[in-house]
């Protein structure tokens, strides 16, 4: 992981194949693996479930387009 810039409202993070993984992973065992009521998910978390999955989906989406630039390298 390489931090680009930081400012008051964001961080540009440049991340590994294993970061977006272990990011994928985490975010789907908290939407899908291990069961949590909305008020506890949303007290330990500090966001709901649906901005969650929002991120997972980000993520998920973004890790899908890495494979694909593999596969097409490898083709």
């Amino acid at each position: 992981m390489e931090i680009n810039a930081i400012t008051e409202d964001e961080i540009v993070v440049i991340l590994s194949r294993d970061d977006v993984s272990l990011i994928n992973n985490a975010l789907n065992e908290v939407c899908n693996g291990i069961h949590l009521d909305y008020a506890d998910l949303h007290m330990r978390m500090g966001f709901r479930r649906d901005e969650i999955q929002a991120i997972l989906k980000t993520i998920n989406h973004a890790a899908r387009q890495m494979k694909e630039l593999e596969n097409r390298r490898r083709s």
